[in-house]
């Protein structure tokens, strides 16, 4: 998660490797960039918890409100444990089977809410999300309104749940959630995960993202292991919330998802990602709300 504050850009944690040899895991570092100097400084600071799959929101320009992501030790074991199987295709299953069978409590996602001021190098506890931690949510903030959109409550299951809250006085209050509508054709909204979002003139936009259709309704029915034969699909579909009412708008060019979103004046750019086939992109797409219309190009 990047923003900037105090004209320098920021980067919270993220996923990587030490080294070539070494599994995957959690970072809890923060960098920072400075376009005038053209360089790159670790910040003496490390997070409270482990930042990969987090999002966040620009408060002012020193101070940036952070919530979600995954639990940095379960995730970080689940790649030992892979590392260590190695080439044994039994082992490998079985690990695989034995961190995805649980249910969404047990991944102890992140529902602290942080807030990071660059100007002190400072954090501070603001409280939690009303429900459970999230994954992969997207973030927008405008007029002291923060929208917290869907996300994974587990790996594989997401939520359709915008939670919404208003930040006064250096205080964040939860207001009434709602809901993503169903795709047309599809009976249910399974959520989204790596969704792109930004406002234009006044309407929220909330575009791609991926999900696995079919895993709520399998997790629902018990099956804790809820996308266990599913194909992820990355999605095209965009959302608009219209005078307090979510709508589907149309369909992006291509299904997206897990890139950058931007808002400059009235339009949203989405920027890189991933496509259908889980590859990288370097295209850049706007999103632009005209006369009532969604406007891409």
């Amino acid at each position: 998660m990047s923003v900037f504050l105090n004209d320098e850009l920021y980067v919270f944690g993220g996923v990587g490797k030490k080294n070539s040899e070494s599994p995957l895991q959690v970072y809890s570092d923060v960098y920072k960039y400075s376009p005038v100097k053209n360089t790159w400084q670790k910040v003496d600071t490390i997070s409270p918890v482990g930042l990969t799959g987090h999002t966040g929101v620009k408060l002012n320009e020193t101070m940036v409100l952070i919530t979600g992501g995954v639990n940095e030790h379960i995730f970080d074991k689940y790649f030992i444990d892979i590392a260590a199987a190695a080439a044994d295709e039994s082992e490998k299953n079985k690990v695989i089977y034995n961190y995805f069978n649980k249910p969404a409590k047990d991944y102890f996602f992140n529902k602290i809410v942080f807030i990071y001021n660059a100007k002190e190098n400072t954090w501070k506890n603001a409280g939690e999300l009303p429900d459970a931690g999230t994954a992969g949510s997207s973030s927008v903030m405008e007029n002291n309104f923060l929208m917290l959109i869907n996300g994974e409550l587990k790996p594989g299951l997401r939520t359709d749940v915008i939670y919404r809250a208003m930040w006064d006085n250096d205080k964040l209050t939860w207001l009434k959630n709602s809901q993503l509508p169903p795709s047309p054709g599809e009976q249910q909204q399974e959520g989204l995960a790596g969704a792109f979002s930004g406002y234009s003139h006044g309407v929220l936009l909330v575009g791609g993202g991926a999900n696995f259709p079919g895993a709520k309704q399998n997790y629902t029915n018990g099956k804790f292991y809820s996308h266990e034969g599913i194909n992820k699909k990355w999605r095209d579909e965009v959302y608009g919330l219209v005078n307090g009412h979510w709508q589907y708008m149309g369909k992006m060019k291509q299904p997206l998802g897990y890139g950058v979103s931007v808002s400059y004046g009235d339009e949203v750019f989405l920027i890189g990602g991933e496509n259908a086939k889980g590859k990288p992109v370097s295209s850049v797409t706007s999103f632009t709300m005209r006369d009532g219309n969604l406007l891409i190009k």
